[in-house]
Formats: C-alpha cells, structure tokens, sequence
C-alpha cells in the first residue's frame, strides 16, 4: 500500500498468526525490524506509527499470536525528500545496515547465531548478513521485485511464502547439548578467574551497501527470528550458495523466557473460551474445529453439511475482518468539531431566515448565512477525516 499509516489499513494474511504462534511456541521471539522513512517524510509521526503498532498487536492477539518488540528506523538520507530536517541523515539502523538487529540482538539477549531474518526484499537480507544471522528470502510482489544485488551474498535459504518459511527454520533449529563434566569445569574456573568481566557488545560489521530509496520497500518489514504464515506445503529451496557462516556473538546471552500458556478460543465467533468451561467439558470439538457450547450445538451432526476444517482460518480472517469495519463505522457520540458545526449550523439559520425577514439590509446576512453554511461544511468534513 505503499506508505500504511493508519490502523485501518492493516491487512494479516492468511497463516501468519498461525506461523508466529509456533515459533514463539518453540521458543523463539519475534521482533520486528522496519524502516519508517514516513516519520521523516512526513506522512506520520512516532505517536500515529505506535498507534499503528497497538493495532497490529490487537489484531494479532485475536489471531492467538504476539510479537515481543518493535525496532524502527525514521530516518531519511535524501535531504530533498526528507519533511523533518533533523531524520535526514545517514544513520547506521536504517537496513540494509544491522543497526536494528544488532540493538535488539544487544537490548534482549538475543543469540545471533541461532537466530533469523525472515524478508521480502534484499535490504533485509543484506541486513541479516552483515549482523551475521541467518536468513531466509520471500517472493516479493511483482512491481516490487529486484534481482538479487551483485554485493548481497544468497541468502540461507528461499521460501515460497511464509508458512514455508516457518517450517524451515523449525526444521533447522539448533539443539544446544550440554558440555563434557570436564568441560564444565574449566568454564566454572574461567569464570572464576575473570573477576566479573563483562562481555564486550558486538561490534557492527563494516558494510557499504549502496542506499537504495525504494518507496514501495518501506513498510514491508523483515522479522528477526520470525517467519509468520501457516502451516502450508509450500516448497523451500536452499540457497544456490552457501551463506557466510555468522560470527559468534560476543554478548552474554540468556535462555528465552518460557512461551505463555496457549489460550483456546472459537473458531466460529472467536471468542475465548474461559477455563471454567474448558475443566467443565462445556466446550469441545466438532468437525475439527474448537467451539465455545452456544457454537457447538448449533454445529451441524456428524452426516450434515459442516464447514471443512480448512475453512478454520478462513471464518477467523472473516471475524477479524467484520471487526475492524465495526471499529470503522463506530463514531463517537458528539465531538468537537461536530459541536462547531452545529453551533455554526444554528447562527447560519438565524441570519439567513430569521434576521434577514426583518432586516433593511437582507442581502448583507443572506451572504453571511451562505458563508456560515460553508464552514458548517468544512467542520463536518475535518471531523469526517479526523
């Protein structure tokens, strides 16, 4: 859509609340690394992008799915084109540069090595490269398309869409085996001996990648360790290439928090089902799908026409998608502009009917009247927008 910057215009496809519910099931965290060129162009502000965010978190959440974090670049190189003089600059997190990956890899004790960036376009996988994780390259859409730049290595891996993506990287996840006792011992004297050092962060690679202002690329944010889509059979072809091997990180790393306990909802009208009703055996199955007990006994019979259990996802993106006009055309119930206007509505009628009967000058407030009526329309159309 170009530059999206309100909450109506988000669109989730298909599959990927389903996709990033796994891997957050197996462990991984989902943060999201995107340039926002839009702050600087001055399409939006920080305030409107994190409202963006709220609304993307709550309509993941519906989804049964969570992001951890958010990582944004505002910033603008090209001067000319750049409404906010103080984001034109060239920094060092906007992508292709690992600025973002490097600051979240730094701020959540995020093991690089064991980590991916999952995105449609090469920027995110010359990002992924220079901070030394794995990567894997989605098909862009057609218009957005590039070949593959001569300075960007293949990446890990291609998916045919997001789903495969997702099914990759838990197919290649490492297992991390516990050392030798001697081994074990040695580390404990090292650590002995190092008297509380801490680890120096990683530095950033030294990458010239050539700065390409690529509109349509700029909402279209790559995932670290996060590959959203459902469970599909899309193929995944490995790269013709190898990919560089990523360097070890150099920060202390933590294990990732356990995933929090699965939430069960409907999959007809969506909403969560309480655990009263899951101890009780109120809810259950029918025809594949999880229902709430109003759902379940209107269901179809086992012989009767039912909903295929393919459709689940289908009936879910329709629920999310019926919300969201519900949030459209909810309107509040007096604001201020609206308040103007029918003040202003009251004053124009005042001067074109009553006034202008009795006035020796009729002309004069029939003007005034047409004039009122004309800001009446204004007001009206800002509190439309607004």
């Amino acid at each position: 859509m170009g530059y999206p910057t309100r909450p109506d215009q988000i669109r989730i496809l298909g599959g990927v609340a389903r996709a990033l519910a796994r891997l957050e099931a197996a462990g991984y965290r989902l943060i999201v690394v995107t340039n926002q060129s839009a702050i600087a162009r001055g399409l939006m502000t920080e305030d409107d992008l994190n409202r963006f965010h709220q609304a993307l978190d709550e309509q993941l959440d519906l989804l049964g799915a969570r992001l951890d974090a958010y990582y944004t670049c505002p910033h603008l190189p090209d001067a000319s084109e750049a409404a906010r003089a103080e984001l034109a600059v060239a920094c060092d997190c906007r992508k292709p540069k690992p600025g973002l990956i490097l600051r979240a890899a730094h701020d959540l004790d995020i093991d690089l090595g064991s980590s991916w960036v999952v995105g449609d376009s090469w920027r995110d996988i010359a990002a992924g490269q220079a901070a030394g994780v794995r990567t894997i390259k989605l098909p862009a859409l057609p218009e957005h398309g590039q070949p593959r730049p001569a300075d960007v290595a293949p990446p890990t891996a291609e998916a045919a869409d997001l789903g495969a993506a997702a099914d990759f990287i838990l197919s290649h996840r490492k297992v991390q085996t516990e050392p030798p006792a001697e081994d074990r011992q040695d580390a404990t004297a090292d650590a002995a001996d190092a008297d509380g050092g801490e680890a120096a962060p990683p530095a950033s690679p030294a990458q010239d990648e050539q700065e390409q202002d690529e509109e349509e690329e700029e909402n279209e944010p790559a995932a670290g360790a996060h590959a959203p889509s459902a469970e599909t059979t899309a193929p995944v072809s490995a790269a013709t290439e190898p990919a560089p091997a990523p360097p070890k990180p150099a920060v202390s790393l933590k294990p990732a928090p356990p995933p929090p306990a699965p939430r069960l909802s409907c999959a007809r009208c969506g909403q969560d089902i309480p655990d009263s009703e899951q101890t009780s055996g109120a809810r259950g199955e029918a025809g594949g799908l999880m229902l709430c007990p109003e759902c379940r006994a209107r269901h179809p019979q086992a012989g009767e026409d039912r909903i295929p259990d393919d459709v689940a996802g289908l009936l879910r993106s329709m629920l999310l998608e019926l919300r969201r006009l519900g949030r459209v055309q909810r309107t509040s119930s007096l604001t201020f502009l609206r308040l103007m206007a029918y003040v202003v509505q009251a004053a124009a009628i005042f001067c074109g009917l009553i006034v202008a009967l009795v006035s020796q000058d009729q002309a004069m407030f029939i003007q005034i009247a047409i004039l009122l009526q004309l800001i009446v329309v204004t007001l009206l159309v800002l509190e439309r927008n607004s």
